[in-house]
């Protein structure tokens, strides 16, 4: 995982989730949360970049995650931000890749791969509309 620093040089950080707001959301969500994810807002709990990538914090993740039935029409993925422009960034479950999907399609086949991982994506920084614009 990136430190505080090397994420500070792109994005704009929040403090560190608590403990107590991960607990909470992982009560809610039945089981723990993504591990990559839990570790990323135990150094800062959501951030932004001047562009539009967007990660969500621990807060109501869970919530947002259901709302758009990310595990029912996509299961074994975990939305953990978004571009912005209608996009969500999905953390797959099993081989810890990222990709983008239209928050109206949640769909497999509407999938794009945008990052090997949560790292690469901290560091490339950008969304893929951003890369592909």
């Amino acid at each position: 995982m990136l430190s505080r620093s090397e994420l500070a040089v792109t994005f704009t950080l929040n403090p560190p989730a608590s403990p107590a707001a991960i607990e909470r959301e992982e009560a809610e969500y039945g089981r723990r949360l993504p591990g990559d994810f839990v570790e990323l807002v135990r150094v800062s709990d959501g951030m932004c970049t001047d562009g539009s990538l967007s990660i969500l914090g621990v807060e109501g993740v869970v919530q947002r995650n259901a709302d758009y039935e990310v595990q029912t029409c996509l299961p074994g993925f975990f939305m953990i931000g978004d571009d912005g422009g209608g996009s969500a960034i999905l953390l797959n479950l099993q081989d810890r890749r990222i990709y983008e999907v239209d928050m109206g399609a949640m769909d497999e086949e509407s999938m794009e791969l945008c990052a090997e991982s949560l790292d690469e994506l901290l560091l490339l920084g950008t969304s893929l509309g951003e890369r592909e614009g």
